[in-house]
């Protein structure tokens, strides 16, 4: 695959450029290979950062740059894969560019948005008629005297009119950066005030969304400190970069504070019965575990394909195991159906007098960044034993941040997630099957297939859902 990059915003917003070579140089200096403007693009630095192709894999590299490398929001502080749409910005309020996959025939190169209108054509003017030396000499003089007595009186006007202009628009930006910082701080005072509320109303439910909440709050304090200290120093870059950065820990901390909000209890207590540890047996010496949930009383569950067909799609397990929470029976389970085109499969488990189930949210549309959820599933699944002891569940915290057709990324509060494990909104609903999460990030930003596309293979293996 070839990495396609389209610059989003900057000097060079709507250029797009292909490229094949395995090292990508960012920056600002001449010899990069993507370039931004030297004169405008002022966060980006020299050497900025660098695109590399690893294992058929793209990743992006900071190279120590001034105002670091952010993707899809985050700061990374390593090699970082990057996925089709990932957004990569340069510098805190630097350009942004999106990354997209293409196929290695794509041709590498650059399409620019425009070009310049071309200069227009000189007309020369009419011949004079002939006249003596002395008179051509003082026409020539008193023009000149009279253009430059023009051009003087011009130059004149036109500096006052600029430096007149330019003192109104330094006041009156100096004016509204001072409002606009203002009305940041209050709002800042408003949020660590109920954060604080958040933390103490969590009364030890999630650990992690606590410890994250009340690492929020130090960020928040330290950028509403060191923009103080600008605004008293006249540097009103240094304003205008820190009001962006506490803009945007103070968005993150109000994410943290909306998932403090949900009673977590109410959510584990009414689904955790319906949640399931599952082996997958491949061979004798082959057998993996993961989460699957039942959807249906009589027994139809959901998990991920990669879980009972493999990495590719195409094995099939010799058999299943299925242990619901607190329970220590094991019940034999069958594959219905895996997904062509999402990490989801249908088993089923026949029990006698059905099984617990959870609701799914048929309108999981609505869902938007900053949403919070719970995810209930066994991310220690492989240290219990087949029989003899209870399923025992975990559950954690985590805040929507993108919302894609095929994708839902969660920033997770607290424990590693498990592969099946159901995303449940603030209302208890279903939303997301979990899948995957982001190298690196230790748990910390996880990945689940939307429950639509649960839907649509339910509804292909006749599973009705109600």
């Amino acid at each position: 695959m070839k990495a396609q990059l389209k610059i989003l915003t900057g000097a060079r917003a709507g250029y797009t450029e292909v490229f094949s070579k395995a090292y990508v140089g960012v920056g600002r200096h001449p010899q990069s290979d993507l370039r931004f403007d030297p004169e405008r693009d002022l966060d980006v630095s020299a050497r900025h950062a660098a695109i590399v192709c690893k294992d058929d894999r793209w990743y992006v590299r900071d190279l120590d740059s001034r105002n670091g490398t952010l993707v899809n929001g985050h700061r990374i502080t390593r090699d970082t894969k990057l996925d089709d749409t990932d957004q990569i910005r340069f510098g805190t309020e630097g350009p942004i560019v999106e990354v997209r996959l293409v196929p290695a025939g794509t041709r590498d190169g650059v399409v620019a948005r425009g070009t310049p209108p071309a200069a227009p054509a000189v007309t020369p003017g009419p011949r004079r008629g002939k006249m003596s030396t002395t008179e051509r000499i003082r026409i020539e003089v008193g023009k000149q005297t009279r253009t430059l007595r023009a051009v003087i009186i011009g130059l004149f006007v036109s500096l006052l009119a600029v430096a007149a202009v330019f003192l109104f628009q330094t006041r009156k930006q100096a004016e509204e950066r001072a409002r606009q910082v203002a009305a940041l701080q209050a709002r800042t005072d408003s949020i660590l005030q109920s954060s604080e509320q958040a933390v103490q109303a969590l009364q030890g439910q999630v650990e992690g969304l606590a410890g994250a909440l009340e690492n929020s709050q130090g960020e928040v304090q330290r950028l509403r400190t060191e923009l103080t200290a600008a605004q008293q120093a006249g540097s009103a870059q240094q304003v205008e970069r820190l009001s962006g950065e506490l803009d945007s820990a103070t968005r993150a901390l109000q994410y943290q504070q909306r998932a403090a909000r949900v009673d977590y209890s109410t959510i584990v207590d009414r689904n955790q019965q319906a949640v399931a540890i599952i082996w997958v047996e491949f061979g004798p010496d082959e057998v993996h575990t993961a989460t699957a949930f039942a959807v249906r009383p009589d027994g139809t569950m959901l998990t991920n394909r990669h879980v009972v067909a493999g990495e590719d799609g195409t094995r099939r397990p010799t058999r299943m195991a299925i242990r619901f929470a607190d329970s220590r029976q094991n019940w034999r389970a069958r594959l219905l159906a895996v997904s062509p085109d999402a990490d989801l499969a249908v088993i089923k488990v026949d029990i006698r007098g059905g099984t617990p189930a959870v609701d799914l949210n048929s309108n999981a549309d609505t869902l938007r960044a900053g949403d919070p959820v719970a995810l209930i599933g066994y991310p220690l699944g492989t240290d219990l034993p087949m029989s003899g002891e209870y399923a025992r569940t975990s559950f954690w915290a985590g805040s929507v941040s993108k919302v894609l057709d095929d994708l839902v990324q969660i920033d997770g509060y607290g424990a590693h997630g498990a592969s099946g494990s159901p995303v449940f909104d603030g209302n208890g609903e279903v939303v997301a099957v979990l899948y995957g999460g982001q190298e690196g990030t230790g748990g910390r930003i996880v990945y689940a297939a939307p429950v639509a596309a649960a839907l649509r293979l339910l509804a292909a293996t006749d599973a009705p859902t109600e």
